[in-house]
């Protein structure tokens, strides 16, 4: 995959947010920190831990850090919303998807 693919994605922003949608989901090739400051206030951004790379094939640790950073990241955005970036596939360990919680979990504490 061409490592700035995210980037032609943001570029079609504009016409990504003319299709009258309210909210929106972005897989894990969009990155989420260029995103939300170009993201309308009153649209919601959702998105997006790896699915594959990250719950499928990351430690507990990593998922939690992972998704810790991101929140850290994007989560002072009102609109955003955290997610993984597809679905999660089979056999993704339930540890991983708890660790996912668990920081989401954490950082909303605060």
């Amino acid at each position: 995959m061409n490592m700035y693919k995210w980037l032609e994605e943001i570029r079609m922003l504009d016409g990504i947010l003319a299709t009258g949608c309210k909210m929106f989901h972005f897989g894990n090739a969009i990155d989420m920190r260029e995103l939300m400051p170009k993201m309308p206030a009153d649209l919601i951004a959702m998105g997006n831990i790896d699915p594959a790379g990250t719950f499928l094939n990351g430690s507990e640790q990593s998922v939690y850090d992972e998704t810790a950073a991101l929140l850290k990241d994007c989560g002072k955005y009102p609109n955003f919303v955290l997610s993984s970036g597809c679905d999660i596939p089979p056999r993704t360990p339930w540890g991983n998807i708890d660790a996912f919680f668990r920081a989401a979990k954490d950082y909303y504490k605060n």
